[in-house]
């Protein structure tokens, strides 16, 4: 690839260093969304190990299903059985053990955030929403995501995951990050 290559077949750059220069744009850009991400998720795993209180049984069955349902979809967009999945992560006594921590997990980070959400009075904008839509799925245009959750009468849900999604970004901004250095091997 070259200038003249480029002027060719991609004429939206001016030459090679321009294309390089968006291709190192576009890398750190996604890097730098994966690191938030993940941030996030350290964040709010923190935040559940302090959660202290019972959880209603119909709140924890609840996740559960949905948890369920969310696997299985998952499982069938990757053409495989349940029972291949079950098999994969150790057996059905395993995997009921690995439901119960995932959905427990999840139930009290959901806790947390609600908690923090409401505690600082945060507050949702459009622009919150068009967010949660976007990380619900990436590749979809937002308001496309919102008008599908809207005419199947989930407003709750998108809410909900609006205001978790900001009280979670909120708690990693006050968090204090510490980077630990590998080893060199």
């Amino acid at each position: 690839i070259d200038d003249e290559w480029l002027a060719t077949n991609l004429p939206m750059y001016k030459n090679l260093e321009d294309l390089r220069s968006e291709i190192r744009r576009s890398i750190e850009h996604r890097d730098s969304e994966q690191y938030e991400a993940y941030k996030r998720q350290m964040v709010a795993s923190a935040l559940g190990e302090r959660f202290e209180g019972k959880i209603a049984d119909e709140v924890y069955e609840n996740a559960r299903d949905n948890l369920m349902k969310n696997i299985r979809m998952g499982l069938q967009q990757q053409g495989m059985s349940w029972e291949d999945y079950v098999q994969q992560n150790g057996g059905e006594q395993q995997m009921n053990m690995m439901l119960m921590l995932q959905t427990r997990e999840m139930v009290v980070q959901g806790y947390a955030l609600d908690a923090i959400f409401r505690h600082e009075n945060l507050g949702l904008s459009e622009d919150d929403i068009d967010e949660a839509c976007h990380m619900m799925a990436p590749q979809v245009n937002p308001k496309q995501v919102r008008q599908q959750i809207e005419n199947e009468g989930k407003n709750f849900v998108l809410r909900e995951s609006a205001e978790r999604l900001k009280a979670n970004k909120w708690a990693a901004d006050q968090a204090k990050v510490t980077i630990q250095k590998q080893p060199q091997a």
